[in-house]
């Protein structure tokens, strides 16, 4: 069976062939925004989609002394990713510590928790701001079907995380404001 993490894999080598090393950089950004991998785990998920099949590479000529990885969909891992894509998502454990912290802030001297969401604050408006240039390039939605579709649905999802988050952070920082 093949983990979230190899279908994000399978989602990227679907816009284009890549590098190992191309694969990383895509796993940061975009994809980094939504979901993680480090250099590490994505190497060792290449070679269980590899082995199912479901990814094949050519070599070229690399810039040192070895050979270069190109690696490309095979057409078992085009039908896997398209098929996983309709499929529900796996109910997933939430973990955020912001929010854990928020549970037991009670304890702490409350102008050291306004501190910590001041600084939440300023963080979120910050990717905020990113975000909201980032959809300035896009001039609108690409048509569905375009695999910039993809780019453009996840960045508004982010963008309205963001907006949730500050917003959340202001009350915050509203509440702290009043028992103080």
């Amino acid at each position: 069976m093949t983990s979230t993490l190899g279908f994000a894999i399978l989602a990227v080598l679907a816009r284009g062939d890549r590098t190992g090393y191309d694969l990383a950089a895509a796993m940061r950004r975009p994809v980094g925004y939504f979901w993680t991998a480090g250099h590490s785990q994505i190497h060792a998920e290449l070679q269980k989609l590899r082995t199912g099949g479901l990814v094949r590479f050519t070599t070229e000529h690399g810039p040192g002394p070895q050979d270069k990885k190109l690696y490309h969909l095979t057409a078992e891992g085009l039908a896997a990713l398209r098929e996983w894509v309709t499929e529900p998502a796996r109910e997933r454990p939430e973990r955020d510590e912001l929010v854990l912290k928020t549970y037991a802030s009670w304890l702490a001297e409350p102008g050291l928790v306004r501190r910590l969401f001041a600084d939440q604050l300023a963080a979120h408006e910050e990717r905020l701001a990113e975000y909201e240039r980032q959809e300035a390039s896009f001039g609108g939605p690409p048509p569905f079907g375009d695999p910039r579709f993809g780019n453009y649905a996840t960045l508004r999802c982010g963008l309205s995380y963001e907006r949730h988050r500050a917003e959340w952070c202001r009350w915050m920082l509203a509440q702290l404001s009043d028992s103080l």
